[in-house]
């Protein structure tokens, strides 16, 4: 597989059961209005999202770029943004009776010059443990946070996550 194809796909998308990124959405100016589907990490605690995705069989081995599309309620500054993996591998861990210590890279995104405007922003992981060992054809759980008391992260706004946008491709 070439590098930068898609090599992923997201199935499903929820919060996990403590400390969620709510779901909302942005209604567009078209008559009639449009329904953008987005995730809100708010600025007063962090926040996280778990998105349940399968890594295709056409992935060769090599890293992971996840690109995010997003808008924000403020037009200045940054969001940190974390993005880790969980590998789901067959017949090991017990997901009722396991934890995993989700490990996180992180990318500070500049928010979008007006509020309302799309940004498409990576966050990469290198092959192996950066990516929880993860192989072709095997589910896993992406989990994104913001960490939003962090000294990089000055948005004063909500960073809105658009649902149906994170790409999975191979770096």
């Amino acid at each position: 597989m070439a590098s930068g194809d898609i090599v992923g796909i997201v199935t499903a998308i929820m919060g996990p059961l403590a400390s969620a990124a709510p779901p909302s959405a942005i209604a567009g100016a078209s008559t009639p209005a449009e329904s953008v589907p987005v995730w809100e990490f708010g600025t007063s605690a962090d926040q996280f999202l778990d998105c349940y995705c399968t890594l295709g069989t056409n992935y060769a081995g090599g890293g992971i770029t996840l690109r995010l599309a997003w808008t924000a309620t403020a037009n200045a500054n940054e969001a940190r943004i974390g993005a880790a993996f969980r590998r789901l591998a067959d017949d090991a861990d017990d997901l009722d009776s396991t934890s995993h210590s989700y490990d996180y890279n992180y990318a500070d995104l500049t928010a979008p010059s007006a509020v309302g405007e799309v940004v498409y922003d990576d966050i990469t992981f290198t092959d192996g443990s950066d990516m929880d060992d993860v192989d072709a054809g095997e589910s896993f759980i992406l989990r994104i946070t913001r960490d939003q008391d962090h000294g990089n992260d000055d948005l004063a706004g909500t960073f809105q996550l658009l649902a149906t946008a994170i790409q999975i491709r191979e770096t």
